[in-house]
């Protein structure tokens, strides 16, 4: 029982000491007033103050205050400013201070005189006269710490990585404490020169498919700004997961040296290079009676193939029980040691059972920069209608072209942009002959004739705020020519194009659609959206056909998702087009894994 009794007394103690001081209010700051100020105005030195009217006062802001407000002077040149003083004025109750800091500001030293020792490479008048720092003004560490850096930055430029500065000395002038001299002291180091490029990490990738993405040959002079582009293009590869910083080395002490060979070491990890993408969708009966349709994509991509960057792509689409798409494409990047790409791709496309439509497409892109390359191209294109049909749908013919693309890219990263635009233009021009069939020549106004065709593509990704951005799209299609059929038209509508209508469900010699989605990014390559489409298309009569001119604008809207999974990335998208009910929204969904 005497043990119970001294125990309960021991914790209520406790609670006895305590009491007070939870109960005790904080004290607050009812003014802060500076005395002595002449440079500077009270609200400037006021300004991000740790001790602040109606804040909570304590003795630890009270001193970084006052050590904050001395080194706004001394930033500014006023190495002999002090607080003399600081006099606090507590309420009766002790919940209210008024704090009044007694100010000495002493005099403004001002450089009565620079000098830079050490530099040979660029002369100390060329030095200067790009510094901010100068004779007659106050000596401001950020200031001159800027100059210093802009100095090294020029030096690296330069081939100088190694180059230092440092203030050998700040001196008063004893009879005149307001002039001030500075003594720079330069350690250029030697010039670097860039021998060869070490990669760490790579397992599948060949290190002569890295070091090719430097841009820099054997003994060429080291640059940063080439360091920083090197490591841009290695991301833009899509081959690996992650770059590492590129880190110079020397190969032996420069000491007394006035050049250096060295090299670049980057640390890469392999990435999943090889893509499968599988997409079904459901498209359902646009009349009451008829039954709706599965469609499907396949996309199997391989992009770093035995390790040498070369790319092989294939893909199928079946878009209703009666039109599928087959498409297969090559590329040999780097030909001949040059940043030349050259690519091959084979397209197949069967249109409703009434013709088959085969194209042979060749290319080869120059990469002017990490940003801008140019393109020449080649198409053969041929078209066989259907021989089971006993009615006209498409003259046979084939179609020689030639033509160019320029394309601009800035986006950070390709999989999952954040920021950055992406601008492409493609001309082509050519020859389309009719040669068949024989019963439907005479139909054909004309047996050869001129066919041109334009595309424009505009991406831009903006960020607007914390793990949200903007994405606004613009694409257009253009072909003219004499004579059009229906094999000649661009497709809009669907997945690729305006969502919330059926794929490939119109038809224009002219197409135009604008894509806006506001993306909320839940993770590296995940997020939700919302969407909201525009679509144009028209087209000129068909005569044959007997079908009469067309035009529409049209517009979808919808949501959507994207997630990564340890399956890959599920994705989802619910759209509905102009004047539809949730009834008729177009739904797709499926799984991309890399493997």
């Amino acid at each position: 029982m005497a043990r119970m009794w001294s125990q309960l007394l021991k914790y209520s103690s406790i609670a006895i000491v305590f009491l007070p001081a939870i109960l005790l209010p904080q004290t607050k700051v009812s003014s802060i007033d500076i005395d002595g100020n002449h440079h500077f105005s009270q609200r400037e030195l006021l300004q991000g103050l740790p001790l602040a009217v109606e804040g909570q006062y304590s003795k630890e802001k009270l001193r970084a205050s006052s050590a904050s407000l001395v080194e706004r002077y001394r930033s500014d040149g006023f190495f002999f400013s002090r607080i003399d003083s600081i006099h606090q004025f507590f309420s009766s109750d002790s919940t209210i201070v008024a704090v009044t800091f007694f100010l000495h500001e002493g005099k403004q030293s001002l450089l009565s005189d620079i000098t830079v020792r050490g530099g040979r490479h660029f002369s100390p008048e060329d030095m200067l006269t790009r510094f901010e720092t100068a004779v007659g003004s106050p000596l401001r560490q950020a200031t001159l710490e800027s100059d210093i850096d802009n100095l090294l930055s020029r030096y690296d430029n330069d081939g100088y990585p190694l180059a230092s500065v440092r203030v050998d000395s700040l001196l008063l002038d004893s009879s005149d404490v307001s002039r001030m001299r500075c003594v720079l002291s330069v350690s250029e180091g030697p010039r670097v020169y860039v021998k060869e490029i070490t990669v760490d990490g790579n397992t599948s990738t060949r290190s002569w498919v890295v070091a090719r993405e430097a841009y820099v040959g054997s003994g060429e002079l080291y640059s940063p700004d080439r360091v920083e582009r090197f490591r841009r293009r290695l991301e833009r590869l899509g081959i690996f997961s992650s770059v590492g910083e590129p880190e110079l080395y020397v190969s032996r002490n420069p000491s007394g040296i006035d050049s250096v060979a060295g090299g670049l070491s980057v640390a890469v990890q392999e990435g999943n290079t090889n893509n499968f993408d599988g997409i079904v969708g459901y498209t359902p009966p646009a009349q009451a009676g008829q039954s709706g349709y599965f469609t499907g994509n396949v996309f199997v991509s391989m992009k770093n193939l035995f390790g040498t960057g070369r790319q092989a792509v294939v893909r199928w689409q079946r878009e209703s029980p009666s039109t599928q798409e087959l498409q297969a494409s090559y590329e040999e990047p780097w030909i001949a040691g040059y940043p030349v790409d050259a690519g091959i791709g084979i397209d197949q496309r069967k249109q409703d059972s009434t013709y088959i439509k085969t194209s042979l497409n060749l290319r080869t892109d120059v990469n002017l920069s990490d940003e801008f390359s140019v393109a020449l191209t080649a198409n053969q294109e041929s078209v066989v209608p259907s021989t089971d049909l006993d009615y006209f749908t498409v003259f046979e013919s084939n179609t020689l072209s030639f033509g160019g693309e320029i394309h601009y890219d800035t986006r950070d990263d390709l999989r999952s942009p954040t920021s950055g635009i992406s601008y492409a233009t493609a001309y082509s021009r050519g020859t389309k002959t009719i040669t068949g069939p024989a019963q439907y020549l005479s139909l054909a106004p004309s047996k050869s004739f001129l066919v041109e065709q334009l595309t424009v593509d505009v991406e831009s990704y903006l960020p607007t705020f914390t793990r949200q951005v903007l994405m606004l799209g613009f694409h257009g299609k253009k072909i003219t020519s004499s004579q059009l059929e229906q094999s000649d038209l661009f497709q809009l509508g669907g997945t690729n194009s305006v969502r919330g209508y059926r794929e490939n469900q119109f038809y224009g010699s002219q197409v135009l659609w604008s894509n806006c989605e506001y993306r909320f990014l839940v993770g590296r390559f995940s997020s939700v959206f919302a969407l909201f489409d525009v679509g144009y298309f028209s087209r000129p009569p068909d005569l044959l056909e007997d079908i009469p001119s067309q035009e529409k604008f049209i517009y979808g809207y919808g949501v959507g998702t994207r997630l990564e999974t340890s399956l890959g990335i599920f994705a989802v998208s619910f759209a509905l087009g102009e004047g539809d009910g949730f009834s008729s929204a177009k739904i797709h969904f499926g799984i991309a894994n890399e493997f």
